[in-house]
C-alpha cells in the first residue's frame, strides 16, 4: 500500500507535488480550524458567560444577605418585622394571614429566587424570624410563587 502510495508520488512532476503539499496542509488548516479551534471558542464563550452569570447572582445573593431591616424589639409584631423586611430587599407581599399559633403566612408572586432565599436567610440572622412552612413554584418567567410561613425562633 505504502509502495503504491510512494510511486503515485514520484510519479507527480515537481509543480503537482508542491501543489499537492500546499492542498494538504490548507485541508489539515481548515480541519484543525473546524475540529478544535472553533469548538474550544465556544467552550471558552460559554464558560465566561456562565462566569459573569453566577458572578452576577453572587453579588445578588450577597447584597440581599446584606439587607437589614428593622431591628427585632420585643414591641414590633412579627408581620411589621416580615414586611418591613421584605420591602427593603424588594419583595412585595401579595397577601398575609396571621396564624392562631402566632406565625404569619404570606404570599409572593414574581420573586427572583436568589433575592427571597437571600431575604429568608436575612430575616432569620438579622431578626429571629425562620420559616416554619414553605411552598414555591416555579413561573414561565423563571420567576417564584411562594406560599411561606414565618415564626419567630425561640431566643
Amino acid at each position: 500500500m505504502i509502495d503504491r502510495l510512494r510511486s503515485a508520488w514520484e510519479a507527480r512532476s515537481r509543480r503537482e507535488q508542491i501543489m499537492l503539499a500546499a492542498m494538504g496542509l490548507a485541508l489539515l488548516l481548515v480541519v484543525g480550524w473546524f475540529a478544535v479551534l472553533v469548538p474550544l471558542n465556544s467552550a471558552v464563550k460559554g464558560s465566561e458567560a456562565r462566569l459573569r452569570k453566577a458572578a452576577d447572582r453572587f453579588a445578588q445573593l450577597d447584597g440581599a444577605a446584606r439587607t437589614r431591616g428593622l431591628p427585632v424589639t420585643s414591641g414590633q409584631p412579627l408581620q411589621t418585622v416580615v414586611e418591613a423586611s421584605a420591602a427593603a430587599a424588594g419583595l412585595t407581599i401579595d397577601r398575609r394571614r396571621e396564624e392562631a399559633d402566632g406565625r404569619l403566612t404570606i404570599w409572593l408572586t414574581g420573586a427572583e429566587p436568589g433575592l427571597m432565599m437571600g431575604w429568608l436567610t436575612s430575616l432569620a440572622r438579622a431578626q429571629g424570624v425562620a420559616v416554619s412552612e414553605m411552598t414555591a413554584s416555579r413561573t414561565d418567567g423563571g420567576l417564584l410563587e411562594a406560599q411561606i410561613t414565618l415564626g419567630r425562633t425561640a431566643p
